[in-house]
């Protein structure tokens, strides 16, 4: 039996979840805007039922917002909003930074440089259809840290935000040089973590997160 396996289709939910995740990340809908379940569902040529459970979901995870007349729309980042996410993230990661210092294991730091190496080789040879990829090597970077903190407290308040978060991150990609920014300020901070510098790793996560804080309360100023 075990030379057998099925694969199985995915559920209408996980699919419509995932594209209306995508589309409100991209920008294909845009802050504010709303949102119809019918008129998805219509397009996704599926029953509304799977449409509502991905909305929920979403709703849940922040990216939508549903007031008490049922009106569903894209979540909407305000300064303070994104203040307070970021104050939290600062808190949360320097944390797991220091943790990772104290407690990983060598082949867990190999398994963070190699992200560092990958997004690098990207980066020197990037094109549009790579910024995606880069985005979530990132992502990953942050990821990684997090688990190898050993704190499933910790990691279950960052993973509360992992949508925003991610959303956050794809608007802050936008700016001159700003990926390499970003390299260099994870590479520094896993350099912090290879000399099993606590503090310093605790510091300088701090500061990263920050300037994407600045960085991004810059980007949010712009559009408005």
């Amino acid at each position: 039996m075990n030379h057998f396996s099925i694969d199985k289709p995915i559920p209408f939910y996980d699919q419509i979840y995932n594209s209306i995740k995508q589309m409100i990340v991209q920008g294909v809908f845009q802050p504010g805007e709303r949102i119809y379940e019918a008129k998805l569902a219509r397009e996704f040529n599926v029953s509304r039922s799977p449409v509502r459970e991905a909305v929920r979901a979403l709703e849940k995870e922040g990216l939508l917002v549903i007031d008490d007349k049922s009106k569903i729309t894209v979540y909407k980042p305000s300064m303070k909003d994104v203040e307070d996410i970021y104050q939290c993230r600062m808190v949360l990661e320097s944390l797991a930074a220091r943790l990772t210092t104290r407690l990983s294991a060598n082949r867990e730091l190999k398994e963070i440089e190699t992200t560092l190496v990958q997004t690098k080789k990207l980066l020197e040879g990037e094109d549009e259809q790579k910024s995606e990829t880069v985005i979530s090597l990132n992502a990953k970077f942050h990821d990684l840290i997090v688990q190898f903190s050993q704190n499933k407290r910790l990691q279950k308040q960052i993973h509360d935000l992992r949508s925003l978060t991610y959303y956050f991150r794809v608007l802050n990609f936008q700016g001159e040089n700003r990926k390499w920014v970003i390299f260099n300020e994870h590479q520094e901070v896993f350099e912090a973590i290879k000399e099993r510098n606590e503090e310093k790793a605790g510091l300088v996560m701090t500061a990263h997160i920050n300037n994407d804080l600045i960085h991004l309360k810059n980007i949010i100023q712009a559009s408005k």
